[in-house]
């Protein structure tokens, strides 16, 4: 075991050995002016009343003084402790090297250089953690670009389905008026809003027919399969109800757990007419492309029923505007045309 130098020990201890012999002089001071002033007032008292009233004198002398002293002792300390405080709000390095020049001998002038560095190596430390902490995060958006990316590649049809759907419930949030990291958050989900996929069998998910009521179930699981996975990612909480509730529906008839109104929290929402907007206005086995207008009739039109009218309204008002660009409408060409779900008519 290293030792540590004796002369290390008394440097570290000569802040401390400063304040206490500056505090015991002030205090020395204070208390032997006031006995002096004191005992000088006693004395007069004294030899110049009476005796029942140079007792009373005196009583009074000894009281005033006593508070006098108690005084000057708090006036002192609280204005030392004022610019301690003052000092430690700074937190500005020129601010500190001023106060201590200006009154070497202040109760703590060797205070405050060391609490000086002690704050610089924190912020520099927290500087470095904050960067650490937004290059991973960085990295996980990354990651999950790649997964979204991947969910999509599986089936031509889904190709860029999830950026698309993220861009949109995007622009939906900021103009529902959400924060930055609510609108992130947001993104996010929409980015991730199909991981669950990748848990459901490729016969399945790359069917040109319609879906059996067996095989509905089974693609309807998607949700809480994709929740299953991010759940146990800390940082992904949060984008866990946007994930697993997007085909929830204001009237219960949604799945995976039939919740109502309220119940399905707005980010899901989001989700819901971002995914089923990009659905209708891009072509899949099942149906042509739709024209952007009359998708947002039909959103219209099951708005409070299936979803939420604000969320409507807004993404109505973000493409009238011209604020929202609408991608990949095309015509399609590989796909036989289906009459569209009766539930979109």
């Amino acid at each position: 075991m290293q030792n540590v130098p004796a002369h290390a020990d008394r440097r570290s201890s000569l802040p401390g050995m400063r304040i206490r012999w500056r505090v015991f002089a002030r205090f020395l001071a204070i208390f032997a002016g006031a006995t002096t002033v004191i005992v000088l007032a006693m004395l007069v008292a004294q030899r110049t009343l009476h005796p029942v009233s140079a007792g009373w004198a005196i009583v009074l002398i000894e009281l005033s003084g006593s508070a006098g002293a108690a005084l000057l002792l708090s006036v002192w300390l609280e204005r030392r402790v004022g610019r301690l405080v003052q000092a430690l709000e700074s937190g500005l390095t020129g601010q500190f090297n001023e106060m201590a020049a200006e009154i070497p001998d202040d109760l703590f002038a060797d205070v405050i250089p060391t609490w000086q560095q002690a704050l610089k190596a924190l912020r520099d430390r927290s500087q470095e953690k904050n960067e650490e902490a937004r290059a991973h995060y960085e990295t996980l958006k990354d990651l999950m670009r790649m997964v979204a990316k991947a969910v999509d590649e599986r089936t031509a049809y889904l190709r860029g389905h999830s950026e698309r759907v993220a861009a949109y419930a995007a622009a939906i949030s900021w103009k529902l008026g959400l924060d930055e990291e609510e609108v992130e958050r947001v993104r996010l989900a929409a980015l991730l809003h199909d991981i669950g996929c990748l848990g459901i069998e490729d016969y399945l998910v790359m069917k040109t027919t319609p879906l059996t009521p067996e095989e509905f179930e089974i693609v309807k699981a998607h949700t809480v399969k994709g929740a299953a996975i991010l759940r146990p990612i800390t940082m992904l909480q949060d984008l866990v109800p946007g994930v697993e509730l997007h085909h929830e529906s204001l009237d219960g008839m949604g799945y995976p757990y039939g919740l109502k109104g309220d119940q399905i929290p707005l980010i899901a929402r989001i989700v819901s007419v971002a995914d089923s907007f990009d659905a209708m206005t891009t072509p899949r086995p099942y149906q042509a492309a739709m024209n952007a207008d009359y998708v947002l009739d039909i959103l219209s039109r099951l708005s409070d029923t299936r979803y939420d009218s604000n969320v409507v309204i807004a993404l109505t008002e973000l493409v009238s505007t011209g604020a929202l660009e609408i991608r990949n409408v095309r015509t399609p060409v590989s796909f036989r045309m289906r009459k569209p779900v009766p539930e979109l008519v």
